[in-house]
């Protein structure tokens, strides 16, 4: 795009190989980046070992490095580092630029909630196994099958203990049920394995 070379001595080409670190925060707090060839996976990385994809760049789209996100490269990448207020220049003069932009946004904002809907899942994962071991402890039958607890609140009363809807209760109690740590019975569940039970969302 001939509007697109007219900027080209204000952009710092770097090239990565498959897989290395092209940006983290705070390493370009006042760049844009606009790859020229390759993927970037763009992800949240925490201490805890977990990383979270929000998006995929691929040619054409740009990405902001200000942000919290990391970005690796999935294949070797040829990327165009951009000054901010060059390239809000180019947003006035490249219109073209402003829709892989939106694109890019949109899909990084989906890959956003999905963080935030299996944080607040897991988080409520552990709520359940914290409020069942604590049920457990206070339960005073034991069997040759486990711990018996008695259910005295409703689906719904459990869930507003654990802050989640009772459609997750139940995705939570399938999933322990599934690991065989759980049995739930009528009115009565049936604690198999407390101990990969309190572990189980940790």
């Amino acid at each position: 795009m001939q509007k697109l070379q007219e900027y080209q001595d204000h952009f710092i080409i770097s090239n990565f190989q498959r897989k290395e670190t092209i940006f983290y925060p705070g390493k370009y707090p006042q760049s844009i980046f606009l790859v020229l060839e390759g993927k970037v996976r763009v992800f949240l990385s925490y201490s805890e070992g977990k990383e979270f994809t929000l998006t995929v760049l691929e040619s054409g789209d740009v990405y902001s490095g200000h942000t919290r996100a990391y970005g690796q490269a999935l294949s070797d990448v040829k990327l165009a580092i951009i000054p901010v207020d060059v390239f809000k220049e180019m947003l006035v003069n490249v219109p073209g630029l402003v829709f892989g932009l939106v694109t890019v946004l949109g899909d990084a904002l989906k890959g956003s909630i999905n963080v935030i809907e299996s944080l607040v899942f897991e988080e409520a994962g552990m709520r359940l196994t914290s409020l069942l071991a604590e049920w457990a402890q206070q339960s005073e039958q034991v069997s040759d099958q486990g711990i018996i607890v008695r259910l005295e609140f409703t689906r719904e009363q459990i869930a507003s203990m654990i802050g989640s809807s009772r459609q997750t209760l139940a995705t939570l109690l399938k999933e322990l049920s599934n690991a065989n740590y759980i049995e739930v019975r009528q009115k009565v569940l049936v604690i198999k394995d407390l101990y990969n039970l309190k572990n189980f969302y940790k």
